[in-house]
């Protein structure tokens, strides 16, 4: 082969790789972002909500999205959807504590290195916060946080 023929062979098999990982992580993404639209589209028509600004992704003992926004009336509520049955829960914020007051609460109890995510979801048929961290000595810990009083419902902790 040729100098130019080995270049050109290079080239391809660079541009291959980086058009495959690409489309790789399009794919991966896919059923998140549909999942993310379905659920937007679930909270406009069965709790009002026109301006979503939270979604999240509660997986304890069932999976469920959750959808936080605003509705035309300016009050804040979410709507908890259930992945596999599509039975939805409507909360309002009411005087329920913010998603940064929870993660704050979860913060000065355990001291982690890291918050990793907040989801709302239903957990013993009740709106609860799950609060993932990581520690400070690399393990993971999962706090259950009622939605309406934050305080804590369960503790999984060092995993």
């Amino acid at each position: 082969m040729t100098r130019n023929t080995k270049i050109l062979l290079a080239i391809s098999l660079i541009a291959l790789a980086v058009v495959s990982l690409i489309t790789y992580i399009n794919l991966s993404f896919a059923p998140y972002s549909s999942a993310k639209s379905q659920s937007y589209d679930i909270a406009q028509t069965s709790a009002k909500i026109t301006q979503p600004d939270y979604f999240g992704n509660f997986s304890r003992q069932k999976q469920y999205y959750s959808v936080g926004g605003l509705t035309n009336s300016k009050q804040y509520r979410y709507v908890i959807i259930n992945a596999k049955t599509g039975k939805t829960t409507v909360v309002d914020k009411g005087k329920a504590p913010v998603r940064q007051t929870v993660i704050d609460g979860v913060a000065t109890r355990y001291d982690p290195s890291k918050i990793l995510h907040i989801n709302l979801g239903l957990y013993k048929n009740k709106p609860t916060w799950e609060v993932a961290f990581k520690n400070k000595n690399g393990s993971i810990g999962y706090n259950l946080v009622d939605f309406k009083t934050g305080k804590s419902v369960q503790l999984i902790n060092n995993i």
